[in-house]
């Protein structure tokens, strides 16, 4: 485990960096299962080209790929470190460890020349120009979610991390919050991105 130190103008934070390598077959997905829930429960459904319906199933990604599986980043912080109100605690610590793993992860989907499955849906434009009915503007580094291609992200902190997701609940305080990308390398580039990926910590 390794450790990134925040400073914002209100709070100073660490947020703490865990990783592991993990075979393609060992990965629990559902594609089916997802993409309902994402239909039932996510206003981005159908409204990004990242989202389902047009995310792609992850053994078809892989496969097309030719990696043997996934180098899993997950970034936690505990939400005792920052002064605010309780959602707002989550909302702080969400939008600056996305913004660090999608760098991250990033630069090193060039060192291994693959790509690399994000934390929640792309970001690149608002709104996403499917709404206007206009082709993806950024087709080569748009990225989809772990879970919109139907990877368990909940089994997948557990069995790399032994770790739960926590996910908000109106008026229930949160101890911490997750966010998890996942490298698609075959495995004996594992510790090269080990490697890696303490040197960006580092920077």
């Amino acid at each position: 485990m390794k450790l990134i130190h925040i400073k914002t103008p209100q709070n100073k934070f660490d947020i703490e960096v865990y990783y592991d390598f993990i075979e393609k077959s060992k990965i629990k997905t559902n594609k089916k299962l997802f993409s309902e829930m994402c239909k039932t429960g996510c206003k981005n459904y159908n409204k990004k080209y990242s989202c389902p319906p047009f995310s792609p199933d992850f053994s078809e990604l892989i496969r097309n790929k030719d990696k043997e599986g996934l180098f899993v980043v997950l970034f936690k912080c505990n939400l005792n470190q920052i002064n605010s109100t309780e959602y707002n605690k989550m909302r702080i610590a969400n939008v600056v460890m996305k913004s660090k793993i999608d760098k991250m992860m990033r630069a090193l989907e060039k060192e291994f020349n693959t790509t690399f499955l994000s934390t929640g849906s792309c970001r690149l434009c608002k709104p996403c120009k499917i709404i206007l009915k206009h082709p993806c503007k950024h087709p080569n580094e748009r990225r989809y979610s772990l879970e919109s291609t139907g990877i368990d992200c909940n089994a997948l902190a557990e069995d790399l991390f032994g770790m739960k997701l926590a996910w908000y609940k109106s008026k229930k305080e949160l101890e911490y919050t997750c966010v998890l990308c996942g490298l698609l390398i075959n495995k004996k580039d594992s510790q090269e991105a080990i490697n890696k990926l303490n040197a960006l910590i580092e920077q």
